[in-house]
């Protein structure tokens, strides 16, 4: 289906592909030359050119090839033993924040290097995770932890990571993306990205989600320029870098079974941690104790207090999210209160028969 539909399923399609990566990143960052040599590929007719594309092939001189080997040193760089932060993650966090920008993100944004940027992001912003989190790194005294003294330790790595291919003195990668790129411009590209995947850390939702709400409450959501911050020097748009974190929280907003087999995944991951904490004694993270979390119950506070906040805010700058997304958050939130439920009704017949 449609590369910037809602509802894609990256899961599928990495059944159906092993690099569902390069495949989502080369479909939106080299629109339409990507769709038109898929046609020909399939020996099909051009497409019609969409009016929704960002045109970044001749925008920033960018080579397919170049991208595509870029890509595949980024995916390449993904765990594919972390049963979540694995690169068909890195593709849904794309895919999601490309549909996000569509569906009327873009129009807080003043320049297609912000664009690029933001998507390029996406696609960086978990490389080499560890399957394990934050907390663990810190407690753990990992070598990480020490190297980014307890500071969005895992964000800045990521950042770090993609930026060490793109500063790579090494001819034969031929993936140096910014190659056509003005150094002003690299400047800039730099600052949003990585801006946008220290956005990402969890320890900062409350606090970027008050300032968002502030500033619509402010100014309104009709100027774009309103939503400007300074960070160290450089005008960023907050709503940009806000767009990727809401991407990368926005499994439990997405339709079909698809919203749970995200939380199953994430759980494991998150069980396999508190199994190694516990063997180090160390302390337990929250929702990592296998014995005490009720998946049902953690995907209902993750929601009521954490997801939905954030969509109804981004409904505030992009109508359409009113439609298109808060209905699925509402009815998947159902869904776990049935599950509850039924968990609920399973014990009391235990406690019963127990009893009995």
């Amino acid at each position: 289906g449609s590369i910037a539909r809602w509802g894609y399923d990256s899961l599928e399609l990495a059944v159906a592909c092993e690099a569902p990566l390069l495949f989502i990143g080369w479909a939106i960052l080299c629109a339409p030359h990507a769709q038109n040599a898929m046609a020909e590929d399939l020996g099909d007719e051009l497409p019609e050119e969409p009016d929704n594309i960002y045109e970044f092939v001749e925008e920033f001189h960018l080579r397919p090839e170049v991208l595509c080997n870029f890509l595949r040193l980024v995916e390449g760089d993904y765990r594919k033993e972390n049963p979540y932060h694995n690169s068909i993650h890195a593709a849904d966090v794309t895919q999601t924040t490309f549909s996000l920008l569509q569906m009327g993100g873009d129009k807080f944004s003043s320049s297609p290097l912000e664009l690029f940027s933001l998507i390029l992001a996406a696609a960086c912003h978990d490389m080499g995770h560890p399957g394990r989190n934050n907390s663990y790194e810190v407690n753990s005294r990992s070598d990480l932890a020490i190297i980014y003294n307890d500071a969005a330790v895992l964000e800045n790595m990521h950042a770090a990571r993609a930026f060490r291919i793109l500063t790579s003195k090494s001819s034969d990668l031929n993936a140096d993306i910014l190659a056509g790129l003005q150094p002003t411009q690299k400047d800039a590209f730099r600052s949003t990205f990585t801006k946008a995947i220290l956005w990402t850390d969890m320890s900062q939702h409350f606090s970027k989600l008050a300032m968002l709400k502030s500033k619509i409450s402010t100014h309104g959501t009709a100027d774009h320029t309103k939503f400007y911050i300074n960070q160290d020097g450089r005008s960023i748009s907050m709503v940009l870098l806000f767009l990727l974190h809401v991407a990368d929280i926005s499994n439990p907003a997405k339709p079909g079974e698809i919203f749970v087999e995200w939380c199953d995944r994430c759980l494991n991951e998150f069980f396999a941690q508190g199994d190694a904490e516990k063997k180090a004694l160390m302390p337990v993270s929250p929702m990592c104790d296998r014995e005490l979390t009720v998946k049902s119950d953690s995907q209902m506070g993750f929601i009521k207090f954490i997801v939905r906040p954030s969509f109804v805010t981004m409904s505030d700058l992009m109508p359409r999210v009113v439609d298109e997304i808060l209905p699925v958050l509402e009815s998947n939130l159902k869904y776990w209160e049935d599950q509850k439920l039924q968990e609920m009704d399973v014990l009391k017949t235990e406690e019963k028969k127990a009893a009995a």
